[in-house]
């Protein structure tokens, strides 16, 4: 319903009220790739009435409740109770609050880089808070569409999500208990998001609210970690070190059930592994797939049979131990991060001297099921914004501009530029969704930590990825897909690196209706009428987010000048960060935001507007 590019509803010649009684009932439309064949859609889809809003769900039963369930110290030191000497135990059975947004890069849509602002983040019992703040920006990655082998579409999907709160932010206390150590200056928000249920569903169901202006939220599971945030470490939207993937479905889902996977298989996802003396220490949490037992509500993992992480060279292998991902509930309570000791395992201590040595994941009877990959590519930049005719090497990312880089890992260890094989950004055009564009290389021998440079002359999205120029190294075969599209589907989606950019328009020269164009903060003229503010900037909120229309019309010029203070203070960029920053979209442009500004100081300067 959105033009991303150009920021502008899709009304199709529709009045503004026949397209919002049109978008709110189900319709038969052409299905894509099959003629002849139609389905009844409704075009504002499941949640047309809603806010963004993100919150713990208080309204389900107790044992279901975001709480700390268990505390590990150290390797092998798992808690799951209180113990008076053990102070770090003291939070287990604390609970979780927070409230946040959810907004896409991208209008139309697509993923990746769905972004996650938290604003109010507390853990605390009935006596102690032991952490309250904002967080830094999350941004959505290894999108997993096998996470679930008995749940469709987005209920048999997750995403990996990491934030951080530092001590040295506005407002923020970190009581932990162990944190106050002067390395750490902060917390690591984990956490992985999956099975997506709730709220209204069929069409008929979806309508109805719509005829009460209701929202209609969806409820997902959540299982996370805190952990400490250490000066050193740079970082801080996603773990680091080794990664190990699948590129292929080798692992056959049970009988009679219904999933995402191709013809009955699905893949594992991503995996990290990291080396720190005689342990090695693996984060599977949204690794291994779960089974939604549809008659008892139950979702345990799928149990598939044993593996075993194993780490080998072109010589040898050896075994580092089991992993016991179908033990859920253990899982769950040491957030899926298991510590095996190698201390006197004198094979695998041999083969780790060989600095090419892998790690992988083994099945007896599926054979390799992760493997890790020669290179892994992070950045801090996943989700990032520039403006029309901007600069090309500065992006709005956390709420100010900064260069977009990449850290690239090999076999655990960051490379320098200097050891860092040559590296290609590829670029994919994302919108219009229906007919993007195909991958291109805009830069080669490029290098860790050097500024990513685009040509914003274009609005739109666009997604980057990256490869080694090493025929013998892709991350995945056939690396990077001509397509798009096929980038957007399983391994791609999950397994390769990727930054999302949105360049936000400025086409339009709106200078003829400032009285001096020139001015840091223009004023109005007389032809800056509200009609023109409406067509230019409102009427795309007004028409596809009605949840703004609630507190007060975008429509009607009355309201508009009544609230012109409260505007000119939510559309201000220092509040980019906050929850009150309008549009939570985040999608309005450097030249609509000052035309609409300068509309308001306008009306607030006394002229005849309304």
């Amino acid at each position: 319903m959105i033009d991303s590019k150009t920021v502008q509803a899709r009304t199709f010649g529709m009045s503004d009220a026949d397209f919002i009684a049109w978008v709110q009932k189900a319709h038969a439309f052409d299905v894509a790739g099959s003629p002849g064949q139609t389905r009844n859609i409704i075009p504002a889809e499941w949640n047309y009435y809603g806010g963004m809003e993100s919150t713990i769900d208080h309204s389900a039963s107790p044992e279901t409740e975001a709480s700390v369930i268990g505390v590990q110290t150290e390797r092998d030191h798992l808690h799951s109770e209180v113990s008076p000497n053990i102070p770090s135990t003291a939070v287990i059975g604390s609970t979780l609050n927070y409230s946040g947004n959810i907004t896409d890069v991208n209008s139309e849509g697509s993923p990746p880089a769905t972004q996650f602002f938290i604003h109010s983040l507390t853990l605390r019992d009935s006596s102690t808070t032991f952490l309250s703040g904002k967080a830094s920006k999350g941004a959505c990655q290894w999108l997993n569409f096998y996470r679930n082998v008995n749940l469709t579409a987005d209920g048999g999907a997750g995403g990996y999500v990491y934030h951080v709160v530092r001590k040295s932010d506005p407002g923020t206390s970190i009581q932990l208990p162990g944190f106050e150590d002067p390395r750490i200056i902060g917390v690591i928000c984990r956490y992985y998001l999956y099975r997506r249920a709730g709220g209204a569903s069929t069409n008929e169901a979806i309508e109805k609210l719509y005829e009460q202006q209701k929202n209609n939220p969806a409820i997902l599971e959540i299982v996370g970690t805190f952990a400490p945030l250490f000066a050193n470490e740079k970082i801080v939207t996603g773990p680091v070190a080794r990664l190990l993937v699948s590129n292929i479905t080798n692992v056959p889902a049970p009988a009679h059930t219904n999933n995402n996977g191709n013809n009955g298989f699905i893949a594992l996802a991503p995996a990290v592994l990291q080396r720190n003396g005689n342990t090695i220490s693996a984060d599977f949490s949204g690794t291994f797939p779960d089974y939604f037992q549809t008659k008892s509500g139950s979702n345990p993992k799928y149990d598939f049979g044993p593996v075993t992480l194993i780490v080998s060279n072109v010589t040898d292998s050896a075994r580092i131990g089991p992993v016991d991902y179908a033990d859920t509930d253990s899982g769950d309570r040491r957030g899926w991060i298991f510590d095996f000791d190698i201390a006197s395992n004198t094979a695998a201590q041999r083969i780790l001297q060989d600095p090419e040595a892998k790690f992988s994941l083994h099945h007896t009877q599926y054979g390799t099921v992760l493997a890790e990959t020669d290179y892994y590519f992070v950045s801090n930049q996943q989700g990032i914004y520039a403006e029309q005719n901007g600069p090309g090497d500065s992006f709005l990312n956390q709420g100010i501009y900064e260069p977009a880089t990449i850290s690239v890992y090999h076999r655990g260890r960051e490379l320098s530029p200097a050891e860092c094989p040559p590296i290609t950004v590829w670029q994919y055009r994302s919108v219009p969704i229906e007919s993007p564009g195909d991958v291109e290389a805009i830069a080669t021998n490029f290098k860790p930590g050097q500024p990513l440079r685009i040509d914003t002359s274009q609005p739109g999205n666009f997604l980057f990825t990256f490869s080694i120029d090493d025929a013998a190294n892709p991350i995945l075969t056939g690396f990077p897909p001509k397509s798009y599209n096929t980038f957007m589907g399983p391994p791609y989606i999950t397994n390769a690196p990727s930054i999302s950019l949105r360049i936000l328009p400025n086409d339009e020269d709106f200078s003829r209706y400032y009285v001096d164009p020139n001015a840091a903060a223009p004023v109005g003229n007389d032809q800056l009428t509200f009609d023109v503010v409406y067509q230019m900037v409102l009427r795309t909120y007004y028409l596809l987010y009605p949840i703004m229309n609630l507190v007060f019309p975008l429509n009607s010029e009355s309201d508009v000048a009544r609230n012109a203070q409260a505007i000119l203070r939510l559309t201000d960029p220092k509040q980019w960060m906050s929850s009150g920053y309008m549009p939570r979209t985040r999608d309005m442009s450097a030249s609509r935001r000052t035309l609409l500004q300068a509309w308001c100081r306008k009306v607030l300067a006394g002229s005849p507007a309304v």
